[in-house]
């Protein structure tokens, strides 16, 4: 299988008269429109205005106009067309579409996020970062993906920061990243602090986190009184 590279070429940004090499960012689960998020997730603004507001601020002071955005789902919620548009070409950066629960419209309808000049859309993707690490981006968090136990790493959202994840899984929506777009190398260093996965011979299986061991059971009983 041929692995998209997440990156885009040394190209001349015009601006400048000199190279630039895009740079490539992750996100997900913004809601814009949806005012009920911010007392679900306990987000830091009084009011949808702000809410919106903020994330585009945020996104913008991150992400550079010739940048790419990779966005894990739920682009916005229960708000007009007009301003999912809107709000859609403040953002800087060429902006691919991974499949959210909230992007899809109406059984028979395409929604307004789908109908969105997105660079790609899917239901799922493995992209090349950087260094060559296989990611496969998915709105949901996966229980297994194909190569984990070859170093792939699983990105997702929808779970807004609620769902732990482990070295090689994790959620990269604003809830859980500061409420803006984040790059690889910032990940990579989340991941570094979660909890190894440990598999089962010669299968992509996991059989449970690599913890630190446990006292041993004759040790652990406290002393009769």
């Amino acid at each position: 299988m041929t692995l998209v590279p997440c990156y885009a070429p040394l190209h001349n940004t015009g601006i400048t008269g000199g190279n630039y090499m895009s740079r490539v960012f992750f996100t997900a689960d913004t809601h814009f429109g949806h005012a009920g998020i911010i007392g679900m997730c306990h987000r830091p603004f009084g009011n949808i205005e702000e809410h919106d507001r903020g994330l585009i601020e945020n996104w913008n002071a991150v992400v550079q106009p010739d940048d790419v955005v990779w966005f894990l789902g739920d682009f916005a919620y229960r708000t007009r067309p007009q301003n999912i548009r809107r709000i859609f070409d403040m953002l800087h950066g060429t902006k691919h579409l991974v499949i959210g629960n909230h992007d899809h419209g109406k059984p028979g309808k395409v929604s307004a996020t789908l109908q969105l000049p997105w660079a790609s859309q899917h239901e799922q993707i493995e992209v090349a970062a950087e260094d060559g690490t296989t990611l496969v981006l998915n709105h949901y968090s996966l229980r297994v993906w194909r190569n984990m136990r070859r170093g792939a790493v699983q990105l997702y959202g929808h779970s807004h920061g609620s769902l732990p994840g482990t070295r090689q899984c994790i959620d990269v929506g604003v809830d859980n990243f500061g409420y803006a777009p984040v790059s690889w190398l910032q990940i990579k260093s989340r991941l570094a602090m979660l909890p190894a996965l440990d598999f089962r011979p010669d299968t992509d299986e996991v059989e449970q986190l690599k913890r630190p061991e446990a006292v041993p059971a004759e040790e652990s009983v406290l002393p009769t009184p």
